[in-house]
């Protein structure tokens, strides 16, 4: 199992309707993060992936450290 690394204070920002949605991509990286999303740079598949959730209307940013099984959150910009 992977730990993630929450961005608090965005995190606490999502609006109610998106707090579900937000739960099951959370607990997708805590259980196989390399299958969420897809890579950010195409051309860099092992680098930072994204994430679109909540019917679009948020995208997450995030990295995977393998060797310490950690998920880190970059971004979150909700639309």
């Amino acid at each position: 199992m992977y730990e993630v690394d929450p961005l608090d204070e965005a995190v606490g920002t999502l609006p109610e309707e998106l707090s579900a949605d937000f739960l099951e991509v959370r607990t997708a990286l805590e259980r196989s993060p390399w299958t969420v999303g897809r890579p950010w740079v195409a051309t860099n598949p092992t680098g930072l992936r994204t994430v679109t959730f909540g019917a679009g209307r948020a995208v997450l940013v995030f990295g995977i450290i393998d060797r310490e099984c950690r998920v880190f959150l970059v971004s979150l910009v909700i639309t």
